[in-house]
């Protein structure tokens, strides 16, 4: 808890809010001006809502991770930060605590956007929000941006210059929007692709009388396995780089 404290403490001015308030503000201007153009509120407003969304998310939440991996481990790459801290506290709780940092961080900004988005379908006449849709939601997309911090955490810490860390997540940002155009199996093999993968809604475009229609679905539980499966991957691999770094 003491280490988790410190992040917080160690990351007051390194421009973690505005990048939260940025992704937040890119997201509401993007997903209200396409809900806007909408000249009555759709039938089926939250799963227009709900489909769009992911597709928004797969392409600023990777850089967001970025960044915020970046923000944070690159404190550590300065002077003797690194042989400081490790006199206080083992390899394996730095990263720890530098994990949980993120996860609590990428939580908050999660839990802001979907209040937000939950307010404007309801002031565009959508009705009543669908509030445990709405819920798997967040979490999955938490779980998804976990994974890439996840990634983006080992590569910052790694790497004293960010550059790799940001030309990665940048990267992934287009291979997101990218992949929802593969198959299933290429998508799968994308850790930015799962934003696609974990949809809770499909669409249906019918070419004779030109109508598009939107259903619920459930993420498929080998799409669910997978994502755990690259989550512990990134985890496992990014602890044992940081634990045998020399400092």
């Amino acid at each position: 808890m003491k280490n988790l404290k410190l992040e917080f403490f160690k990351c007051r001015r390194r421009g973690v809010l505005p990048v939260c308030l940025g992704l937040l503000a890119a997201q509401f201007v993007w997903m209200g001006v396409f809900l806007a153009r909408e000249e009555s509120p759709a039938p089926d407003g939250w799963k227009l809502l709900l489909y769009n969304l992911p597709l928004v998310d797969a392409i600023l939440l990777p850089l967001t991770a970025a960044v915020l991996a970046s923000r944070s481990g690159e404190t550590e790459h300065k002077g003797s930060a690194l042989k400081l801290l490790e006199t206080m506290a083992t390899p394996g709780q730095l990263y720890a605590a530098k994990f949980f940092w993120g996860a609590l961080v990428l939580a908050g900004v999660l839990l802001v956007r979907s209040a937000a988005f939950m307010l404007l379908g309801f002031e565009l006449g959508y009705g009543q929000p669908p509030f445990l849709r709405w819920a798997a939601f967040t979490l999955l997309s938490w779980v998804v941006s976990l994974v890439l911090y996840a990634l983006q955490q080992g590569l910052s810490l790694r790497f004293a210059n960010q550059a790799p860390a940001l030309i990665a997540g940048l990267s992934g940002s287009f291979l997101g929007l990218l992949s929802l155009l593969f198959p299933l199996g290429v998508q799968r093999c994308l850790p930015w692709g799962y934003y696609g993968l974990m949809l809770l809604v499909r669409m249906e475009w019918d070419p004779v009388t030109r109508a598009t229609s939107f259903f619920w679905r459930e993420p498929e539980a080998l799409d669910l396995g997978l994502l755990c499966l690259w989550g512990g991957l990134f985890l496992l691999a990014g602890r044992a780089l940081f634990v045998k770094k020399e400092v």
